[in-house]
């Protein structure tokens, strides 16, 4: 179960093209459209977007959307289409999705399969013509008199079992009708806008619950408005949780770091870099930030372009003479190399599972490292 998520959370870019549309071949542009779809693991019950699009170089985009969890517009590999045969791929992961278009041309069933001899499971898409409905407005923050309630940004820190640390921040905001909603960031896991199935405030006890991943959370308002305390409940076992409010929303790195390089300092690693690796045949691209606190240690994060994306921060970045290591604990992940006088490229390995590959990581920009893909 777990390799079919991170599958479907990490599919990476390669678009079809197609022939054009005729009513007596029938083609991939046939497909342009929004798909509704889900699939079910036990209690777990996922829902699914499907997005086939045609670009203005006249080929298919691809693009997968898992609402629960927070993630919008991930790139597919590829679809194939041979009427009523279709097959969507995920090559960086092994796995695939095979189905058939039914008569009507508003419906495919068929199964997703997680790599060689991984188990089958079923999975229907129907053609929805339903539009999207824009996005409530939310307030986070109170106007002058105004008394508080939950509405705001939050953070915690816990250990919901042994050996687990999780960061986590909330975004909790206040619809038009006085209802609230709330999203949750998984810092150290790089899941973000994760909406909550459910959120309740009655005041003091904001209970909110986050269904897919069979966890909730009960919490007090503190009678300054700057703190919730109460329990986080996550399989069956319940964990004591203070959560903080902040006055923006909680990130992966700290506040304060300084990203721009001393040009007079040799190999000064501060900034923003990119690099990528051969991985099967396939290219995988990373993007990375690093920056240095007023204690003079180094933190940043990482994002894997061909991966979904996520932003992940590092564990530990440690800088000796010209040698650099950064290191991942999440994704069992560390890149040792050197920097050159100049502080231009850094060169080295990336070892994940006991599997070195050489990576040169150049520097870059701010701008670059924020864009989408």
């Amino acid at each position: 179960m777990k390799r079919l998520l991170d599958l479907l959370l990490a599919a990476c870019v390669t678009f079809l093209g197609g022939a054009s549309l005729s009513a007596a071949s029938p083609s991939a542009f046939d497909l342009v459209g929004k798909w509704e779809g889900g699939m079910d693991f036990g209690r777990m019950k996922f829902r699914m977007i499907l997005r086939v699009a045609k670009t203005p170089e006249n080929k298919i985009a691809l693009t997968m959307e898992i609402p629960e969890q927070g993630m919008k517009g991930m790139p597919l590999s590829a679809m194939l289409y041979n009427h009523p045969d279709i097959r969507l791929e995920f090559d960086r992961m092994g796995g695939t999705f095979t189905g058939k278009l039914n008569a009507e041309g508003n419906e495919i069933t068929g199964a997703f399969e997680d790599g060689p001899g991984g188990k089958a499971m079923e999975a229907k898409f129907k053609r929805s013509s339903e539009t999207d409905k824009p996005e409530p407005v939310k307030t986070y923050s109170f106007s002058k008199n105004e008394p508080m309630d939950i509405r705001g940004y939050w953070k915690t820190t816990m250990e919901p079992f042994p050996g687990m640390v999780m960061r986590v921040g909330l975004k909790i905001g206040r619809l038009p009708d006085g209802t609230f909603s709330a999203e949750m960031d998984m810092l150290d896991q790089g899941a973000k806008d994760i909406p909550a199935t459910k959120v309740a405030y009655a005041k003091p006890t904001a209970t909110m619950e986050w269904q897919l991943f069979q966890a909730s959370t009960e919490a007090a308002l503190s009678q300054d408005g700057q703190s919730l305390s109460g329990e986080w409940k996550q399989g069956g076992k319940a964990t004591k949780v203070k959560w903080d409010r902040l006055s923006k929303p909680a990130t992966s790195v700290p506040d304060g770091l300084s990203f721009a390089p001393d040009k007079s300092a040799n190999g000064d690693i501060r900034g923003y870099w990119k690099g990528s690796m051969d991985v099967q045949g396939q290219t995988l691209r990373l993007k990375i930030r690093i920056g240095r606190a007023e204690d003079a240690t180094f933190a940043g994060s990482m994002i894997r372009v061909d991966q979904g994306g996520r932003e992940f921060p590092w564990s530990s970045i440690t800088k000796t003479a010209d040698d650099v290591r950064l290191e991942l604990k999440m994704l069992r992940a560390v890149f040792a190399g050197a920097v050159n006088k100049a502080g231009t490229e850094m060169e080295g390995k990336w070892e994940q599972g006991g599997n070195p590959l050489p990576l040169k990581l150049q520097r870059s920009t701010q701008a670059e490292f924020e864009k989408q893909n």
